[in-house]
């Protein structure tokens, strides 16, 4: 019974730790698109102001 026990929360932790990393995932994605959309602008008005 203990087995089963430890069994099954291995694999719940296993399963957190893949959404974790997809929701990283996920958010790196956006950050970059993010960036790439407006990091030309940004870089222009911070360049004018110098």
């Amino acid at each position: 019974m203990e087995n089963v026990k430890a069994s099954t929360n291995a694999e719940q932790q296993h399963e957190s730790k893949v959404d974790e990393v997809e929701n990283f995932d996920t958010f790196i994605k956006a950050m970059v698109q993010i960036v790439e959309k407006y990091g030309r602008f940004v870089l222009q008005e911070l360049d004018s102001v110098a």
